[in-house]
């Protein structure tokens, strides 16, 4: 995951593969984001000593992929919110599409070095059961889709807690500005029709609904 790699796409989300890159894009830099800015910010003057050091180089890799995940479950859910009035009747087919999407980009990265076996699939499961839910109840607003793991990814910045005890706030809004952006792009990029169909399409080609 680099940072030129999530600069905005010109062209339209309309088909799976561009889904699975916008979201695998998005996720990455509001993860890389917070987690960066965030640790350069809390270690002021000594950050660029302490980003040479190698143990908590291996922290902060850690942090980044624990971390994806949780960020990849935000813009899923914010994607079916985009997508669930386009559905329309077929809104179950087009979430069993979008879980597919999911899998797709969690299939495209190794199990990172030292995580368990499972680690992917445990993701890719728990993002589902969300996605799930959501279709369950009103679409929340955008800005409060971070707060259900804000909790969870800001235990895991690589800062010890003494030093962060009062900034959960903080993470907790740039995450939140950082979802409502990818949002925003979301909305000026997808062809929230064709997209929708192909979600279905997806769907029903594995045996869904």
């Amino acid at each position: 995951m680099g940072l030129l790699d999530f600069l905005p796409r010109k062209r339209a989300v309309a088909d799976m593969p561009e889904l699975a890159d916008f979201m695998d894009k998005r996720a990455a830099f509001i993860t890389q984001k917070c987690v960066i800015e965030y640790a350069r910010a809390r270690s002021g003057t000594l950050s660029s000593k302490l980003f040479k050091e190698p143990a908590f180089r291996a922290a902060l890799e850690e942090t980044r992929w624990r971390n994806y995940p949780l960020a990849l479950q935000s813009i899923a859910v914010m994607v079916e919110h985009a997508l669930r009035r386009e559905a329309g009747e077929a809104a179950g087919a087009m979430r069993e599409g979008l879980i597919a999407a999911v899998g797709d980009v969690c299939g495209r990265y190794p199990v990172p070095e030292g995580f368990e076996a499972d680690f992917w699939r445990v993701a890719q499961e728990r993002i589902a059961r969300r996605v799930w839910q959501a279709g369950l109840a009103g679409p929340h607003a955008i800005k409060d889709i971070p707060k259900e793991t804000a909790r969870e990814f800001f235990e895991r910045l690589p800062i010890h807690p003494d030093l962060r005890s009062y900034d959960f706030e903080l993470v907790t809004n740039n995450l939140r500005v950082n979802l409502c952006r990818a949002h925003e792009e979301f909305l000026g990029a997808a062809d929230l029709s064709s997209l929708s169909r192909a979600l279905v399409g997806r769907s029903q080609a594995a045996g869904g609904e």
